[in-house]
This record gives C-alpha cells, structure tokens and sequence, in this order.
C-alpha cells in the first residue's frame, strides 16, 4: 500500500472518529458530510436540520469571518461552543473545501443546556416576531414552488395546503390569468436579478368581489425567494373612504371659497381667552379671517393691532363691540355696521355678523364666529337711489319752471302781436304802423324761436333728428355767421372774428351754425361792455370752434350743470334755458364735445369740436 493511500485511510479514520465532533464542507461551504460525534451531541438524525448546513448562508458566522474563510484562512472561534474551521486546498492552491472541527473534547451538559436554553429564547422570540407580521411568509425555490410556509396569515386566504405547490397554482386563491402571469413573471425576476421587488395585485374574492394584496419578494442567492404577502383590502378600503372624503371636503371647499368670493364675504373667529393672554408685542393669532378676498382684510389679518387707524373717526361701532354686546349680554347673535379704510384710502362700509359659538366653564362666551360682508355696493346703490330720486324731483322741479318760463316767454310775444294788430287796424299814422309792424314781426320771430328750440330738444332727446353733410369752405361759413351777428351784440361790445384755417369741412352747415349762433347769442346776452371773440383752429383731428367774451361770468358750482336742460343763471334774463343743452345734443350727434371755462366779472369760453374728417 503506497504513501497516499494510507494518509487517506488515516485522515478519514480520523476524520470518522474524531471525539469531538466534525463536518466537511465542498468549496460553496455547503455540508458534504457529519461525523457521528457531531450528530449525536446535537441529535442530528438529517443533516439539512444541522444549524450550520452552509458555511456562507448562516448567521452565526459574521460577514468577517467569511470573508476570511473564502481568502482560505483559517477560523478559530468558542462562541456558542469551540470549534476551528480549516480550508482545503488542491495542488494549484484552490480551495476545494472546508473543515469543521469542534475543539471542545468534552462539551458538558451546562453548556449544552445554556445553548439550548439560548436557542430556545432565539426562537420564541423569533416565533412571537413572526405571529405579530400580518403577513404570509412562504419560501419559494428556484422551480417556483412553495418549499415552506414560514408563517401564515389566515387573511391571505392561503392555505397549508400551498405547501409543495407553485406560485401560480396557491389554493385559497382565484387566480385570474393576467395575475398568474404577473406574478409568476415578478418572482422569476427577483431569482434571476438577486433583487427586492415589490408589487400590488388584486384577485376575486370569496367575502368580498375584490381582495388586495402587497407582494414583497426577497432573493436568497438566487437559489430561493421569501415572499412576504398581505391583505391590505381594508386600507385600500381606508384609502379609497379617505380619497372620497378628501374629495368632498376639497369640492365643498371650492364651493364655499367661490360663494365667499362671489359674495364679498368673508368669514372669522375670535377667541377670548387667546385676546386676555395676548402681551401685546407679538399676535395670539386670537382674531383670524378665512376665505379673505379683500386686501384690506388680507394685509391685516391681526386686526386688532390696527382697527383704530383703519376704522372710520365718526364710527363708534366695530369689532370689539360686536363681540363685547355679544359676551356680556350673551347674546346667540348679534351684528354692526361700520366704516374701514380700503388700500385706495376710501372707507368701505362693511356688515359684521357674529355667532356664540364656545363658552367657557363660567358660562360665557369664549369663541364666535361670523362672517364680514363688504355692503359698499348696496350702500353706493342706495346712494345713487337718494340722488336718482333728487335728480327725480329735481327734474320735476325744472319741467314746472320751464312750463311757467313757456307760458311766459310765450304769452310776452302773444300779446304784442295781438295789442299790436289790434293798434294797427285802427292806426292811420303811416310812421306808427310801420312801427307797429315791426314789432309785431320781432315778437313772430322770438315766438318762432322757442317754438323752434322746443321742437328741437324734443327730436335731440327721441333722436330724430337728421344730418346733411356736405363740404363747406369753413372761412366763408364762419363769415356769414359774423354778419348775421355783429347787429345783434349790445352797443358798447365789440364782436371780433379771428382768422379761419383755409379748410374745407365736411359737416351740416345749418346744425353747426345753430350751435355757434346759439353760444354768440348767449354770449351777447350776458356780455354789457368788452368783446366777443369767436373763431376755430385745427386740434389734432378736430376742428375746435370757441366763443369768448368778456361777460359777467358763471359761478364754478353752476359749471357742471350749465348744459342741462331748463338750466338758467341766477338773475332773470329772457329764454326757456334750452340753448346750451340743444348746443351739447347737436354737438354729440355730430361727433364732438363741448365744454365751457369762466370766471365770475372776467367773462366765460365756451367751445366745442366737430370731426376734421368722418370715417
């Protein structure tokens, strides 16, 4: 027998019989074979149950120790028993395996009993971890097959019965085929990529139409798969109730921010007891607005540092006496109105509503909340009302005036020419007759005038009234209008005509002198001494006709309402007061404006623009 057969025969008697105990391993660390030592101490009957089955898959071994072992070094260590792992190598120095020897010859029962006794803690422990994960925990071997239930969870609807079944093919379960495919194809993944996955599924129920699962899946060295699987239907349930109530709330919200904005209003609480404890310096947050679309409100939210300065001076109400009437006088509900100053600086009338809506434990309110309504509209409407109704009665005021001024200005004319035909029938004075005729075709023309100006504020006003524009050379017209006036001014005033642009304008010759004769013979009405200057000049596409005089003037109040209807200067002078508001309706319709600037003893201008050319 040569050398090397009897050094094998040795190491394997020795190996065989070793007291102590030992294991070989191949070069992946699995176990290869146990001693008979080694499985009696630790009543090993197979050797897949011996605790240290794989040198590398275990976690009594530290990842150090491991490591040293794969760089074929050899591992001494006493914990939980001694014990000594030495590599083995080829003539190339690779290592085709590993050797176990346990170094205590005489393990005594103390120890044994203190190993088992800590094992036995290691696993209630793990035991009480794993009956508290909500979860079914099955180990799934590369052929996709249920190796062991590690731990199982009745709302999984797994049963023991998966043991030795594939993954697809779970009893308990109804599987839907695109759910067998994902499933399959999310396990395969995680032995092929040695990769965590986690994934959501949902299949019929036999309680319910639909039951949801989580699936996380954990490789072991691509050789296995720990799947861990939960019913999580009651918090997809959660989920869902708290989506819809999220839903809802966010819907009812919109409504609500909409209507508040909508309706200028907006809400608030105050709280007593955060007011009693404020310093002062820094906000309680005791008073607070929501659903704010007003920028006052917006910028002060803390009102109460600045409600004094924003109040309006002749306000007594406010805030704090709102909610003061309320707490002392325990009010339900209780509302004021008051004045606060806006960002443009005007004072905003606004309604304050508040509720009794906490008490405290002596009874009184401690918390209300209300709403702040911006009321400036209503209160300006109501305004305008009041005015309207001035305008109303003013109106009817001035229709009784102008009925009085008719029947006079009508009556002084009527019965000149009556008295007048009456003194002519019998008058045979030539001299006198000639001048009773005369007076008497003044006193038509005066009476066809206001005939005339009441005929034409009627068509202003039912807009009826009809344009002809044709061209007119403007120096001639306004020419033609100096003649026919420069006999009509009073004897000591002198009517000037300035120079004209050489324009032709396309407009109603008739209308636009009606509307200059009409400001002349006003002009002249109120002009005693001086002049009267009229004439025209070119303003970008306008062609501005004035009339200036040196009169008596008109009073700065009156100016706004100079070209009303009926409208007359203090002082009685002849006419309906129908002139300038025929002026301003003739002047609209053609397109332009007038407008008129004066002072009282230095005189007045009035001017007004017509169109250079019409589109």
């Amino acid at each position: 027998m040569n050398e090397e057969s009897v050094k094998r025969i040795l190491l394997t008697d020795f190996f065989s019989y070793y007291p102590a105990g030992g294991a070989l391993y191949d070069e992946s660390g699995a176990l290869l074979e146990m001693n008979r030592a080694l499985c009696e101490k630790f009543g090993v009957k197979d050797q897949h149950d011996f605790i240290l089955n794989n040198l590398f898959d275990t976690d009594y071994l530290s990842d150090l120790q491991k490591n040293h072992l794969k760089n074929g070094s050899v591992l001494v260590d006493s914990l939980p028993i001694g014990y000594t792992i030495v590599p083995g190598f080829d003539k190339k120095g690779n290592i085709i395996g590993y050797t176990l020897l346990l170094t205590d010859s005489d393990l005594s029962d103390q120890c044994m009993i203190r190993y088992d006794k800590k094992m036995r803690e290691l696993k209630d422990i793990s035991d009480k971890v794993v009956q508290s994960v909500p979860d079914t925990i099955l180990l799934i071997n590369s052929a996709l097959v249920v190796e062991r239930i590690i731990t199982y969870a009745s709302e999984t609807c797994i049963t023991p019965a998966a043991l030795n079944c594939r993954i697809d093919e779970l009893p308990g379960f109804i599987y839907p085929d695109p759910v067998k495919r994902k499933v399959t194809s999310v396990v395969q993944e995680s032995l092929d990529t040695s990769e965590t996955v986690n994934v959501e599924f949902s299949i019929p129920g036999h309680n319910a139409s639909v039951v949801y699962f989580k699936l996380r899946l954990v490789p072991i060295h691509h050789k296995y798969v720990v799947a861990y699987i939960r019913n999580v239907s009651d918090l997809v349930e959660k989920e869902n109730e708290n989506r819809n109530l999220s839903h809802q709330l966010s819907e009812s919200r919109s409504m609500m921010e909409l209507a508040l904005h909508n309706s200028h209003i907006a809400t608030y609480s105050f709280n007593f007891r955060l007011f009693r404890t404020c310093d002062k310096e820094h906000c309680n947050h005791c008073f607070q607005f929501y659903g704010v679309n007003n920028h006052l409100l917006e910028r002060n939210r803390y009102i109460c540092r600045s409600l004094s300065v924003l109040r309006h001076p002749e306000d007594r109400q406010d805030f704090f006496l709102l909610f003061n009437e309320i707490r002392d006088k325990d009010l339900r509900e209780h509302s004021v109105n008051f004045r606060l100053k806006d960002d443009d600086g005007k004072y905003r009338s606004y309604e304050v509503i508040g509720k009794a809506f906490e008490k405290d434990k002596d009874g009184k309110t401690n918390l209300i909340v209300g709403c702040v309504i911006d009321n400036q509209k209503y209160v300006e409407y109501e305004e305008s009302l009041i005015k309207a109704k001035e305008k109303a009665e003013n109106a009817d005021l001035l229709k009784s005036t102008f009925l009085a001024n008719v029947t006079h200005e009508i009556r002084t004319p009527l019965n000149a020419i009556v008295g007048f035909s009456d003194l002519l029938s019998l008058e045979e004075d030539p001299e006198l007759r000639e001048s009773y005729m005369s007076l008497i075709k003044a006193n038509n023309e005066l009476l066809l005038n206001l005939i005339n100006d009441i005929l034409d504020i009627s068509k202003i006003e039912s807009d009826m009234l009809t344009f002809n524009n044709v061209d007119n050379h403007l120096p001639s017209v306004m020419h033609g209008i100096y003649k026919t006036m420069q006999f009509r001014v009073p004897e000591h005033v002198t009517l000037v005509l300035d120079p004209c642009p050489e324009i032709v304008l396309n407009m109603d010759k008739n209308r636009m002198m009606q509307v200059l004769i009409n400001l002349l013979t006003n002009a002249a009405k109120y002009t005693e001494k001086g002049s009267i200057r009229f004439g025209c000049g070119i303003r970008d596409r306008f062609v501005r006709f004035y009339v200036t005089d040196t009169g008596s003037g008109i009073p700065e109040s009156e100016l706004e309402n100079i070209f009303g209807r009926f409208v007359q200067l203090k002082g009685y002078k002849q006419g309906i007061g129908l002139g300038l508001a025929i002026c301003k309706g003739l002047v609209t319709k053609m397109g332009g404006t007038i407008s008129a600037t004066s002072k009282v003893g230095r005189g007045s201008t009035f001017s007004f623009t017509l169109p250079l050319y019409h589109e």
